[in-house]
């Protein structure tokens, strides 16, 4: 079937892209609000896109058409984030920093997590794995939408040690471990499952 997106409405060019373009790994985002308490939740428009400079970047709507995300609010006010990749044994915690509560009302409080000491200005999540410390570098408005490319520079990478090994100078880090959760549409999320290893052609 084919499906020209001149003809589709944004909920169902949404539903397509978010359902066929998949697993889509999850950017799970702390940032801190006016009154000192943290803001958390997932995205999945999210992609490494550079190495050099370490940029990742985030697609951020609107809650309303003229109301930013807390998250983008707070990235534009502190210019930093901490962003997590979460592992399978958090979902039920993603999924609930996902609701939408007021601002200023964190996410922390209602998912049962810990914070621990991470950067000079920003902790990280306990539980997560991985957490990077960022810096805001860019942001695009997309089109006439209310979507917004955000591009981060990743300042500082914390891995939990029972992730890491590492042989003649390079990093490796066990995927199956982190086992890292993903959205693949709908209320569905995936877990890592199955790898395959193919070396490649010279």
């Amino acid at each position: 079937m084919r499906f020209q997106f001149d003809q589709l409405s944004g909920n169902q060019r949404y539903h397509l892209i978010t359902q066929t373009i998949t697993p889509r790994p999850i950017a799970w985002i702390m940032t801190k609000n006016e009154n000192e308490s943290f803001n958390l939740a997932p995205f999945s428009y999210f992609a490494p896109i550079s190495s050099d400079p370490a940029l990742l970047m985030v697609s951020i709507g609107n809650k309303t058409t003229d109301i930013a995300k807390d998250t983008k609010y707070n990235l534009l006010r502190e210019k930093e984030c901490v962003l997590h990749i979460p592992s399978g044994d958090l979902i039920n915690a993603v999924n609930e920093s996902s609701a939408s509560l007021s601002y200023g009302e964190s996410e922390l409080t209602k998912t049962g997590l810990s914070l621990t000491e991470f950067t000079k200005t920003l902790p990280r999540i306990a539980e997560a794995k991985v957490a990077i410390h960022c810096k805001l570098f860019d942001m695009h408005t997309l089109g006439n939408t209310s979507f917004n490319a955000i591009y981060l520079e990743i300042l500082d990478l914390y891995v939990d040690e029972d992730l890491v090994t590492e042989e003649k100078s390079r990093i490796f880090i066990d995927n199956k471990k982190l086992n890292p959760l993903a959205r693949i549409g709908g209320d569905d999320y995936a877990l890592l499952g199955e790898t395959v290893t193919i070396k490649r052609p010279n």
